[in-house]
């Protein structure tokens, strides 16, 4: 079964997929907008993928880890300077967007909703 994990913010991030690394098992990254207290995203696309992305959690491998990065608020996000913007690794430019960790492959805004790429990002570990 998939090991999931939630993190918000960027430093908590950071600190988690440094510890998964060492894992050696592949490792999957959403990223999507900070979700009010009734859990609503305010970005649209991240409401409508989600659902998407979970049920696509069955085809990844089995010991492999996803991890749900809630980047915060839109203002936050919106800033040019955000550390998720400018992290090499990370190097994001829309919501949602999910990766494969130190890995070309990627999937962001309304890609994250078509069933077949996200099966196919997760079932392709090669």
């Amino acid at each position: 079964m998939v090991v999931q994990h939630n993190v918000k913010g960027y430093e908590d991030f950071i600190k988690l997929v440094g510890e998964l690394e060492g894992s050696g098992q592949p490792i999957h990254v959403l990223f999507s907008g900070g979700k009010d207290e009734s859990g609503n995203s305010w970005c649209p696309y991240c409401v409508k993928a989600e659902p998407v992305i979970h049920d696509a959690l069955a085809k990844a491998t089995e010991k492999s880890h996803f991890v749900h990065v809630d980047v915060g608020e839109r203002s936050y996000w919106k800033d040019l300077n955000c550390p998720f913007r400018k992290d090499p690794n990370t190097h994001l430019v829309f919501l949602p967007t999910l990766l494969r960790w130190k890995s070309p492959q990627r999937l962001d805004g309304e890609r994250c909703s078509n069933k077949d790429l996200v099966e196919m990002m997760f079932e392709d570990e090669d």
